[in-house]
């Protein structure tokens, strides 16, 4: 049970669900009614538990799942929907670089400036070389494709939490997607796309989009955020996390750029 701020969302909510529960094998959870029209009641999915990217099967059948939701778009016309706004990943990632750059110092504080300085970099060149999406192939997408939205029992997979769902191009959340991966996967987009061959064409039209460190920046937004209590705790996982990533970057953009 989830009780929304506004009407709106959770007409969204109902909406999406009420849309996909006509689908045949529906992936996600129905919506029970309610008297409350700004609460949003679901089943108990029973002996489940969160995906793990870093198994090859909780990948791959996510990314069905993904796929399948993606290519509603032959049945729904989601665009129509209004309760579904557009999605602009550049602008977005334009927005939290700038908002990376605010918090330097207190980034710093933690990794020291010359790591600060290469983390703000790495955005800043991905971003200055970035390629426009083109607004085709449009459709709903899930908006946030952590691996917890993703629960799985021995029988069935399932797509919960629809709260940040949009509509835009299906590669921006392909795109979004691989930025979760990699990092269950060492950073290695080679194996990636031995796995999922038909990401190849997207990866060669976004690679910038791929070397922008947006797993990071959230983090530490996220970081920057919390309150004092919680704070530290959190850091004291974000900086090996954070250490890793820049290790390992250097050989994701040079394997991106030999594509």
């Amino acid at each position: 049970m989830k009780k929304y701020p506004t009407l709106e969302q959770a007409e969204k909510i109902r909406l999406i669900h009420n849309e996909l529960e006509k689908l045949e094998k529906p992936f996600v959870l129905p919506v029970v009614e309610s008297t409350q029209d700004d609460f949003i009641i679901q089943p108990w999915f029973k002996g489940t538990h969160s995906v793990d990217y870093g198994s090859e099967s909780d990948r791959k059948e996510v990314y069905t799942l993904l796929n399948r939701l993606h290519e509603t778009n032959r049945k729904i016309n989601w665009e129509d929907h209004s309760l579904l706004q557009p999605f602009h990943l550049i602008s977005k990632w334009q927005n939290r670089s700038m908002k990376m750059k605010e918090i330097s110092y207190f980034i710093e504080f933690y990794l020291g400036i010359n790591e600060t300085m290469i983390l703000l970099q790495y955005g800043e060149v991905a971003l200055n070389n970035m390629q426009s999406f083109k607004n085709k192939d449009i459709t709903i997408l899930h908006g946030d494709v952590v691996h917890h939205n993703f629960l799985s029992n021995d029988s069935a997979y399932k797509i919960i939490d629809f709260d940040l769902a949009v509509v835009g191009p299906r590669e921006m959340e392909e795109i979004l997607w691989m930025h979760r991966v990699l990092p269950a996967i060492d950073y290695d987009i080679h194996f990636l796309l031995s796995e999922f061959p038909s990401l190849e064409k997207v990866v060669l039209k976004h690679k910038e989009a791929l070397m922008y460190p947006n797993e990071l920046y959230r983090e530490w937004l996220y970081a920057y955020a919390l309150p004092l209590e919680r704070k530290q705790k959190f850091i004291d996982q974000l900086i090996p996390y954070t250490n890793k990533a820049l290790t390992e970057w250097p050989k994701l953009c040079y394997n991106l750029s030999q594509l």
